[in-house]
């Protein structure tokens, strides 16, 4: 196994759409990424935070563009960008264990969980600074649907916690 190298940044790339991930570069870091034989980059985690994306839609095919092993992606940072909806598209990234969105204008609280219940390995996400934030029982209803979330927004989800919206859960 080749080693891994440090999450491929495009956060502050003022991109408008995943298909500029062909055309333009990550971020130089501190640490050097690391490359296959075919230049495709040897990481598990992808930072698109802080662009203006409203969609992330060819996000599956733009990932598979650029990482050597795609279908290992563990982390994606979408924070603060112009996305309304969560794309179903996220749900082909069946390893992700964390999922940043954060600061961006989701609304229909339904269907962002409904998306995010596919992701059978996530434990930690963030959805604060959405207007889905402010949905009356938010949190509760949030972790009542991601059982596995160990995470969320942050904040440590504690086992009193998770008992107390299973049960909520049953009771409905």
């Amino acid at each position: 196994m080749a080693t891994l190298g440090p999450p491929l940044d495009y956060s502050f790339r003022n991109l408008s759409s995943v298909e500029e991930l062909q055309r333009r570069g990550p971020r130089r870091g501190v640490r050097r990424y690391r490359r296959s034989p075919g230049g495709l980059y040897r990481c598990v985690a992808l930072r698109l935070n802080n662009n203006q994306l409203a969609s992330v839609r060819g996000l599956h095919h733009a990932v598979f563009q650029v990482l050597e092993q795609p279908e290992r992606l563990t982390w994606l940072d979408l924070s603060f960008n112009m996305l309304s909806t969560v794309s179903s598209e996220l749900a082909s990234f069946s390893n992700l264990k964390i999922l940043y969105l954060h600061g961006n204008l989701l609304k229909d609280f339904t269907h962002t969980l409904e998306v995010l219940k596919a992701l059978s390995d996530l434990y930690n996400l963030t959805l604060h600074g959405n207007p889905i934030e402010s949905k009356k029982g938010y949190r509760s209803k949030v972790l009542a649907s991601l059982n596995k979330l160990r995470s969320l927004d942050f904040i440590n989800v504690t086992q009193a916690e998770r008992e107390r919206y299973v049960q909520t859960k049953k009771e409905r």
